[in-house]
């Protein structure tokens, strides 16, 4: 998932609009971010103090919150938390809360200020969200926790709540959310607890399976053919080729469906064939992201294509707040996405003898993609959507529901069935980067993967997690030929410049982590996209001894956040460390 959805909303909460065209302007980490992570602070701890510090609890109709654990309950007011939130007033029934809560001073003040730090956001554009499939999955899983009385999920009470508080005249606040609660709640603190417990073990597991990719690159990294790579170029600098970029108008009129697609062409005084690379945005995300990759490729020779997937990019993300689509994508971009890309070989093919002379090799395709783009290409080379994994998966007690990518993938649930066939036979190759894809294929549909494969990761990623989607799903790559994973200590699912509000906000003064340079992503993923380009796509042969964990540690040297690339025959160990942490998770 892409960063673009959040942009888009900040642009509007902040008055300046949603954003139009096809090249919109983007916002940077600087001032713009700072002021958004203050304003996000609420929203977070809105939910932080819903879903684990005041968990769940029956009766508020704006009256009362009462908290149970085990056979205990504990009833809060509505009135006492605004006396106290007003000047820090403590009646009997407050002082008996904190009895049992036990804050610091520190603590006990910013829960005071907590209850009424308004969050500046349109109640509309808010009731759009929180009505998507997404904000509705989001809701579900809230309401399991905080339900009505007699046990019923409370997500129609908190989506009302929500909406009608930020109705009013100073906006969202926490208080204002439990004045308007339009029935008694009941919080099982033994649940939210719980849960608490368990996201808490999942960042500690996270970095205990970061130091085993580590581990494991470096003993890989010993048993290669030793490599002076100060004495090798970077393959990640630019070519020869002067590179002409273009924009195609398509229309696929078999699926009433039109895009357009970014093409980067070399020119050069080269003869023989042409590699292709086709690209995937993400979703919310557009083609335009990408172009420093495919100016990159394209000097070197490759003809690039990067098709808009209208229904998944950013154009969709204005139309939900605008109001004129009520979703953050169509459903249907899980089947559209890899037909998309079929279309734009096809296109190419008409185009190859009189545009580029017959020179295109259009049997040995690379495809790569970020985010939801790597589902599409893992579609687009053989991998099937396994509905049976993905339902298990998609359940509120499912191995995977701490997994933010979830929200996107169930979703394809409710597609109709039989798919068509996804599959692209010129696809030769495939490089995915912060991949959305462990729940929906599964085992069993990436195991139908047959070409070789690049798996990018991040270790700060909090939109598709290492540990939910890559450390899962990379040994289930077993039937591809040669397949690696990359994983980058300290990159996230975007680069750092590009960070929503939230994503910023939450790595650095909730999550307590320190942000890598800006050039983190670009240092380490371009060498390792080029150099799989050209042995994979191009076959060049030259460039393999960058396919090798020793040239990961060589990038790494003298850097604060380190790269670790581990190829499959160790993936096996990788899968054992992951069903480790997995079987003491359930033990919770």
């Amino acid at each position: 998932m892409s960063h673009s959805l959040f942009e888009y909303v900040r642009a509007y909460l902040t008055s300046h609009g949603p954003r139009s065209g096809l090249n919109p302007p983007r916002m940077t980490v600087p001032t713009t971010e700072r002021r958004w992570g203050q304003r996000l602070h609420s929203i977070l701890a809105l939910g932080s103090f819903l879903a684990a510090a005041i968990a769940p609890a029956p009766a508020i109709a704006a009256e009362e919150i009462r908290f149970f654990y085990s056979v205990a309950a504990l009833t809060l007011r509505v009135e006492s938390l605004a006396a106290f939130a007003a000047d820090g007033t403590t009646n009997a029934n407050i002082r008996d809360f904190l009895r049992v809560v036990k804050p610091t001073e520190e603590e006990k003040a910013k829960f005071q200020r907590t209850l009424v730090e308004p969050v500046e956001i349109d109640p509309l554009l808010l009731s759009r969200l929180l009505n998507t499939d997404e904000g509705d999955r989001l809701l579900t899983v809230l309401g399991n926790t905080i339900e009505i009385q007699g046990g019923i999920n409370g997500k129609p009470a908190l989506r009302a709540a929500m909406i009608e508080a930020a109705n009013e005249p100073g906006g969202l606040t926490v208080l204002g959310f439990f004045e308007q609660l339009p029935v008694n709640m009941q919080i099982n603190l033994e649940k939210a607890l719980w849960r608490a417990k368990q996201a808490e073990y999942l960042v500690g597991a996270t970095e205990r399976l970061v130091a085993v990719t580590k581990a494991i690159g470096l003993e890989e990294a010993e048993g290669y053919p030793a490599v002076d790579f100060a004495q090798l170029p970077n393959p990640a600098t630019p070519g020869s080729a002067t590179v002409v970029r273009d924009r195609w108008d398509l229309e696929d009129p078999s699926r009433d469906r039109s895009f357009y697609v970014d093409v980067y062409r070399p020119q050069s005084q080269e003869t023989g064939e042409i590699p292709v690379v086709v690209f995937s945005h993400g979703l919310t995300d557009e083609p335009e992201s990408f172009s420093e990759l495919g100016e990159l490729l394209a000097s070197q020779g490759f003809l690039v294509v990067m098709p808009q997937h209208p229904g998944s990019d950013e154009l969709q993300a204005a139309a939900l707040i605008d109001g004129t689509s009520r979703q953050i994508f169509h459903r249907n971009e899980f089947i559209d996405r890899p037909l998309d890309i079929s279309y734009t070989l096809n296109e190419l093919e008409r185009r190859n003898e009189a545009e580029f002379g017959g020179r295109l090799n259009l049997t040995n395709v690379g495809s790569m993609g970020h985010s939801f783009g790597g589902y599409t290409a893992l579609a687009t080379a053989g991998a099937t959507l396994d509905f049976e994994h993905l339902e298990r998966d998609c359940t509120p007690t499912g191995p995977g529901r701490f997994n933010t990518a979830l929200l996107l993938q169930c979703r394809a649930l409710k597609l109709e069935q039989p798919l068509p066939n996804l599959k692209d036979d010129r696809v030769g190759s495939v490089f995915l980067a912060n991949p959305v894809n462990a729940s929906i294929f599964g085992p069993n549909g990436l195991a139908n993967v047959t070409v070789p494969v690049m798996v990018g990761a991040g270790s700060y990623d909090l939109s598709t997690p290492f540990v939910f989607e890559q450390a899962r799903s990379f040994p289930w790559l077993a039937n591809a030929p040669e397949s690696f994973l990359l994983l980058i200590e300290g990159d996230s699912h975007v680069p750092i410049p590009d960070l929503d509000g939230g994503s910023y906000f939450a790595v650095t003064s909730v999550i307590g982590l320190t942000l890598p340079s800006e050039d983190l992503r670009d240092y380490y993923a371009e060498p390792f996209q080029a150099a799989f380009a050209q042995v994979f796509v191009a076959g060049n042969e030259e460039y393999r001894a960058y396919l090798n964990p020793a040239y990961a540690a060589y990038l790494s040297q003298d850097r604060d956040f380190d790269a670790v690339l581990i190829p499959q025959a160790s993936a096996p160990a990788l899968q054992a460390a992951f069903a480790a942490e997995a079987e003491e998770f359930r033990k919770l």
